[in-house]
Order: C-alpha cells, then sequence, then structure tokens
C-alpha cells in the first residue's frame, strides 16, 4: 500500500517520514507488499539488505525485529533489537518490541517494566503497531499464568480507546480461557486514604501516576511510603495491584498479605485478600511444593514359552481388581515408540461389589522387544502407584522399581489430586421399565455412588493433606494459628463459592464446620452487583433483590465461574412474578446443566417446552438435549419418540442434526443402523457390560441447552468482575 511521506515514522521516531527516511519510502512499500502477500522470509531477506545498506534507521530496525519475530528466529532478533536500543534508547517501539522478546524467553517481569517504559514514551500519541506489540504482551503474560500484567494491558486499550471492542472481548476471553484463579476474578480500583496525613501529597502523587498508567513510577513512591504509612492499608493495597500488573507476584502477595493484616476486621475482607495472596505465589512458583508428582515402577517380566504371554493377560483379566483399558496403537507409533501389548487399570478393591472402588493407575504390560526384555510398567500419580504395587506384584509375580521423577510428566496441586479421584463399580442389571415417578434411575443411582464416594473421600482426607497454599501444612495444623487459619478460611471460601457440583459446595461447607471455622454470614444488599465482591454473592439474601440485578448476577456468576451464586440467583428468579420468559428460560437452562439427577433435567426440559413456544425458539435442541439423557437412562420407547420427532421436524435443521449425531455417536450407537431404521439399544454398553462413554458422564457435565440472551452485565463500585465492557 502507498506510504504517506507526512505519516509518522513506522519506526517510532518522532518525525514524520518525509524529514526521517524519505529515500525509504519506496523500499518500505515493496516490504509492506511482501508482507501483506504473506511472503515473510522474502520480506526479511529485503530488510536485511536495506540495514546494511542504511545503518541506524529505525524504521528498518522495527520492521526487521517484527520479521524476525514472526519466523521464529528469537536470537536474530533480541540481537536486531539490542542494535535498535543502542542507536534509540528511548524509542517506544524498541521498548515494546524488547518486552516482546523478554516474554517469549519467559522473564515477564523485564518485559512488563520494558512495556511500561514504552508506553510512559508514547504519551498520548499511539502507534498501530505499539498497539499490535501491547495485544501480543497479553497473550504472552496469560500464557504465562501472570493474570493481573495481562489484565492490565486489556484495560489499559480500553482506557486509551486503543483497537476495536471486538479486539477487546478477543484479548479478555485469551486471558479468561488461561485460568484465572477465583481470588483474582475480582477486579480491585486504587484506593485512597482517609484521613489528612502528612504523607498524603506523595499519596496523591503516586495516585496519578498510576492513574496515568505510569506504574513503575507509582509503585517506586508508594514503596517510599511504606515506612511512615506502615499501618496504610491503602498504601499496601495500591501496592499489591501495581505488583500485579507488573508481573510482581512475589511482592504482590506480600502486599496483600500486609493488607490481610491490616483489614482484619472485617474478617472477609482478610480472608479475600488473603486468597489473593496464596493466587499470586502460585503463579510466582507454581511448581512449590508439596505437589502430587506423576510416578511409574517398573519390572521385567520372567516369561517362558510362546502363549506366556496370553496366559499373564487372562490371569489379569480374571482378577476382580482389574479391568482392560482401550489405548491407541497407532498414536505409539508416531512417537516410533513400540506399543504396549495390552493396558489394564488397576483399582483399590474388588470392582464386582456394591460400594465404589478407586482407580489407582494403568498397568502397561509389553512383549519381548529387539532390545528389551518383557516388562510391566505401572503409571499414576505417586501415592496411588505406591498402592498399586503390591496388588501388581501379586497379580504378576515380579517385583517393581519405582523410577526417579522424570521432568515433563504431569503433577497436580492435591486438592486437584483429590478432586480428581476415579470411582468404579458394579453397573447394576438393566430393569425392565422406566423408575417410578420420583425415583432415581438406575444410571442416577450408579453416578450418585461415585459422587459419593469421591466426596466422602475428599472431606476425609482434605482436612489432612499437606498443601502447597498453606506452606506443607495440614489444613488441621495451619487452623491453629492465625495467619494460617485465614489462609485455610480463604480456600474454603472459594471451594464453596466455585465447586461446579452442589455436592461439593455442600462438602467444603461439612468441611469448614469439621475445622472449627464460622460459618458465612448472610449478606444484606439490594445492588449485590456494584456493593459486593463476588466470591461472596452466594451469601447474599436475594428476596430485597430486584429483577434486573439477579439478571446480571446470573450472566455474570456463570461467566466468571460462580456455580452457587448462579444457582442461587436462577432460582429466585423463577420464583419472581416480574421475571420475563428470557429471564426464566435462561435459569432453567443453567440450572438444567448443574441439576445432578435425570429425573430433575427431564422436569425442567418440561418446564423448557412451553417457553421455547412462547419465545419461538427452537425446540430441537431441547429434543437433542432430552435424547442425550434417555439414551443415558435406557427410556427404549422416549427414545424411539425423541428420534422420530426430530426426523419429522427438525429433518433440514443442520444444528440438530449435528448434534443428535455426536450424541448417538456418544452413546456408540451405529449410525448406519440407526440411518436404516434399527433402534438404538436402550443402555449402550461396551465390551464386558460396562457403561458407554455417556452414561458414564456425570449428568452435571452432559450436554448444554443453549438459552437466549446472554448479555453482559454491567457493575460498578470498588469492586468487580474483571471485564473488558
Amino acid at each position: 500500500m502507498p506510504i504517506d511521506p507526512y505519516s509518522p515514522c513506522p519506526g517510532g521516531v518522532d518525525k514524520k517520514i518525509k524529514f526521517c527516511c524519505p529515500d525509504l519510502v519506496g523500499d518500505l512499500e515493496q516490504i509492506d507488499r511482501l508482507i501483506e502477500g504473506d511472503q515473510i522470509a522474502a520480506a526479511l531477506e529485503q530488510t536485511k539488505r536495506l540495514c546494511d545498506k542504511h545503518p541506524g534507521k529505525a524504521c528498518l530496525y522495527t520492521t526487521r525485529t517484527k520479521l524476525e519475530l514472526a519466523s521464529r528466529e528469537y536470537g536474530a532478533a533480541a540481537a536486531t533489537n539490542q542494535a535498535f536500543l543502542a542507536a534509540h534508547p528511548d524509542n517506544p517501539l524498541a521498548l515494546g518490541q524488547a518486552a516482546v522478546i523478554n516474554a517469549v524467553a519467559g522473564n515477564v517481569q523485564e518485559a512488563a517494566q520494558q512495556l511500561d517504559k514504552a508506553r510512559e514514551r508514547c504519551g498520548e500519541d499511539v502507534s498501530p503497531e505499539f498497539t499490535r506489540i501491547a495485544a501480543t504482551l497479553v497473550q504472552a503474560g496469560a500464557q504465562s499464568g501472570h493474570v493481573g500484567f495481562a489484565q492490565g494491558l486489556v484495560e489499559w486499550l480500553i482506557d486509551r480507546n486503543l483497537g476495536s471492542d471486538e479486539e477487546h472481548r478477543l484479548l479478555a476471553a485469551i486471558v479468561g480461557s488461561s485460568g484465572v484463579p477465583p481470588a483474582l476474578r475480582t477486579k480491585v480500583a486504587y484506593v485512597s486514604p482517609m484521613g489528612d496525613e502528612s504523607w498524603r501529597p506523595d499519596f496523591e502523587t503516586a495516585l496519578k501516576h498510576a492513574e496515568a498508567w505510569r506504574l513503575s513510577k507509582a509503585l517506586t513512591l508508594f514503596r517510599s511510603l511504606k515506612g511512615v504509612a506502615s499501618s496504610s492499608p491503602e498504601v499496601f493495597t495500591n501496592i499489591a495491584i501495581l505488583c500485579e500488573m507488573l508481573a510482581r507476584p512475589f511482592e504482590a502477595s506480600e502486599a496483600w498479605l500486609t493488607v490481610a493484616k491490616l483489614r482484619s476486621d472485617p474478617a472477609d475482607d482478610a480472608i479475600e485478600a488473603t486468597g489473593r495472596a496464596i493466587a499470586l505465589e502460585t503463579e510466582a512458583d507454581p511448581d512449590r511444593s508439596p505437589l502430587v508428582l506423576f510416578a511409574q515402577a517398573r519390572a521385567t517380566l520372567p516369561l517362558q514359552g510362546a502363549d506366556a504371554l496370553d496366559l499373564l493377560e487372562d490371569t489379569l483379566r480374571h482378577d476382580k481388581q482389574c479391568e482392560p483399558a482401550p489405548f491407541n496403537r497407532s498414536e505409539w507409533v508416531q512417537r516410533s515408540a513400540a506399543p504396549p501389548h495390552s493396558v489394564w487399570r488397576i483399582y483399590e478393591g474388588p470392582t464386582d461389589g456394591d460400594c465404589p472402588v478407586r482407580l489407582l493407575g494403568s498397568l502397561l504390560i509389553f512383549g519381548r522387544q529387539t532390545d528389551k526384555e518383557p516388562e510391566a510398567v505401572l503409571q499414576g500419580f505417586a501415592p496411588d502407584v505406591a498402592l498399586a504395587v503390591p496388588v501388581a506384584e501379586m497379580l504378576l509375580a515380579v517385583k517393581f522399581t519405582i523410577e526417579e521423577p522424570q521432568e515433563g510428566l504431569p503433577v497436580a496441586a492435591p486438592t486437584s489430586w483429590l478432586l480428581g479421584a476415579q470411582f468404579r463399580s458394579r453397573f447394576p442389571d438393566q430393569p425392565k421399565g422406566p423408575p417410578p415417578a420420583g425415583e432415581p434411575s438406575v444410571v442416577d443411582a450408579y453416578l450418585e455412588a461415585q459422587r459419593v464416594a469421591v466426596r466422602d473421600r475428599f472431606i476425609r482426607e482434605w482436612p489432612q493433606t499437606a498443601l502447597p497454599e498453606l506452606l506443607g501444612k495440614t489444613p488441621s495444623e495451619a487452623v491453629r494459628h492465625t495467619e494460617g487459619r485465614l489462609r485455610v478460611e480463604a480456600l474454603v471460601s472459594e471451594g464453596e463459592a466455585t465447586a461446579r457440583r452442589p455436592d461439593m459446595n455442600e462438602a467444603w461447607s461439612i468441611i469448614r464446620a469439621d475445622l472449627g471455622l464460622s460459618p458465612a454470614s448472610p449478606i444484606e444488599s439490594q445492588q449485590p452487583l456494584d456493593e459486593v465482591p463476588p466470591l461472596r454473592w452466594h451469601r447474599v439474601s436475594l428476596r430485597q433483590v430486584d429483577i434486573d440485578q439477579l439478571r446480571g448476577l446470573l450472566v455474570t456468576s456463570i461467566d466468571a465461574g460462580f456455580e452457587l451464586a448462579a444457582e442461587l440467583a436462577a432460582k429466585e428468579i423463577i420464583s419472581r412474578s416480574d421475571a420475563t420468559a428470557a429471564d426464566t428460560w435462561q435459569a432453567y437452562g443453567f440450572l438444567e446443566q448443574r441439576v445432578p439427577y435425570t429425573n430433575d433435567k427431564l422436569a425442567i426440559i418440561a418446564k423448557l417446552r412451553p417457553l421455547a413456544a412462547e419465545l419461538k425458539a427452537n425446540d430441537g435442541m431441547l429434543d437433542v438435549a432430552e435424547l442425550r439423557i434417555r439414551l443415558q437412562r435406557g427410556d427404549q420407547g422416549d427414545i424411539m419418540r425423541l428420534l422420530d420427532h426430530i426426523r419429522s421436524q427438525h429433518a433440514r435443521d443442520q444444528q440438530v442434526l449435528g448434534a443428535v449425531a455426536e450424541v448417538l455417536m456418544e452413546a456408540g450407537i451405529d449410525l448406519s443402523a440407526v440411518a436404516g431404521g434399527g433402534m438404538p439399544p436402550g443402555q449402550p454398553t461396551q465390551a464386558g457390560g460396562t457403561p458407554s462413554a455417556s452414561a458414564a458422564v456425570p449428568p452435571a457435565e452432559a450436554g448444554k441447552i443453549w438459552t437466549p440472551g446472554g448479555e453482559q452485565a454491567g457493575g460498578g463500585g470498588e469492586k468487580k468482575i474483571w471485564t473488558p465492557d
């Protein structure tokens, strides 16, 4: 595209092209055409030649660095950028590109400092190229787990109206999809002191720097006030916010812990400040101890004879603590690795009893290879492998050796490991008919037993498990001390607010009582979106909250992952006479995903059908949602009724037909047989009579009902959900 000679220099120099590099206009146009044609290598080669011919030109340095980054030549990009900075030390694009190079190398703190300096050099005149640099750093910050840095950049782009609304939403979605901890989903605004302290003028100067996005200057000034304002929670709150945005999680965490001590009344403020500190400690050191490591144990198999391997596998097949597991041989071959002969699941006890038993690990059986004897490899998380080794040794008559942990293998936080436990039990015989009204189905009873097993083990084990969030102490030990008690309360409060299953919300409340923590008190507020921090929304008495606030509370809670608050808001909306049909549709749509029992899901779908007619919405996806549930339950008559209805009413709706195909494939049904008039089985099963994938998925995770609306809720006040709107 033609370059206007009177446009600003594309190299970040405060001059017009005509007065900066007029002899390069034609060359820059040629490079732009190559870039637009996606000829990056040719554009880079041309830029290198021009750099040799015209040394020191900012526009060429900028272009060359950008092209080297696009070509993943990071070492070359760093060298070019160093030369750029040497020639133009205050150039905002040179500093911005240095920030990108540091972020790519994992030095996010240095990147944040350079970006802040570059932003100050830009002033009010921010170029499109610098805006693109900021967007790149948002992605780098989110991918590296520095949430505050990434969020702060998006806020700056919005505040300065840089980029489009669509770009802002996309960047916000990138940050959100990176896994923002619950404690960091609340945006905390800068605060001012209440009194007329002698240090207030310096405080206000620092605050002006912060509000003008001169973050490093603001942080330096606020730090200088620590000595004279050591009892000011406002000073340490602002230090914490600035450190989050400057990718200094350790310092931010220390500041939030200080805020927790200074804001001990009310206790909720101290608990949430502590929760924020815990999340930032994890951001600073994701691998802090103790973690649950993935472990492997290995044993050589003394197989003699051609049939020895088959006989060994037959022994495993008939043992009630073992179960064959499917695996993809082609994935092993693609990695140039010899695939196992078979894979088995090892359980803590027999799987044919009435009580669910926990999965401990996977046992891989390898036959004789050119350079290896036959061997068995036991894999799983270390505590589980330790329990599985005696079982496998008894079955195989071998001695396993547990290997040293290797880099690159999975690790899990202890809480995640406990919540991720998998249980198995014998699937009951299929009943001859549907259950009586109000009675749970066979699938409900089966899945409920597994949920109860996970919940009860979690309630029993979590208080006695050493946690990195508690600096290696168990919750039972930590609650004996003031700071440890705050940490435990922060973890429990987040668990209560964000658990995806109702029974786990209750589990956290039981743990709270078992540890002697005070029950969370109800909160009275008519404007919870504006007045109450998100982690407390589930405690708000909703009777006096108007319908507009309830709508916003439902949508925002769903988006931010505060499941209990969303459930309570949905139930309250359903009970309101001033709720519209769209409000009720949205509330029921969320509750259908949330309730654990298929009877309750079917009852909600029945209530959604007249609403669909009233809203003139396509009810085809309701048919799909019901079909998935009927397949889980094995309701043969209803399965055929739904398929006939979909065939007659939605035969041309590609969205519905695609969703039906997905549901049938999940259930393990042969689609060609269905197309030929075959009747799907009442309860889809895999080999061995175990439930299929669809039957084994907890109802809370099953298919979702599409709901209309979904508009974002507004919010104000000092604290709110971080959102680009």
